[in-house]
């Protein structure tokens, strides 16, 4: 069983007939969008003897730990926070998965 293009369409309520809508994808600055959107930027590659291997994009694990819960007297835009993340690792983790399998982009 998969997940078809229609089923997307229904989940997200996106259109899925017409022109596509593409872009560049610009990896320069990805943490400062992803404080942006879910309220906490991850954490910076700290190794010194390696290059960091996800030049964009933040462990399933960075997820989990600070979004596992959300608090029960949270504020609304704290709600929407959680509610980003949760999507984010849906469709980054089930829906379109990539070959790293431990990252979300």
């Amino acid at each position: 069983m998969t997940i078809a293009l229609e089923d997307i369409g229904m989940i997200t309520g996106l259109p899925i007939e017409g022109r596509a809508l593409t872009g560049k994808v610009r990896s320069d600055g990805w943490r400062q969008r992803v404080a942006a959107l879910v309220g906490v930027e991850s954490e910076p590659w700290t190794n010194e003897t390696r290059k960091d291997p996800r030049p964009s994009g933040v462990l399933f694990s960075w997820i989990q730990r600070y979004f596992r819960k959300c608090p029960r007297d949270a504020s609304p835009v704290v709600v929407e926070r959680f509610a980003r993340a949760y999507l984010w690792n849906l469709l980054t983790q089930v829906v379109f998965p990539d070959g790293t399998g431990d990252t979300a982009s």
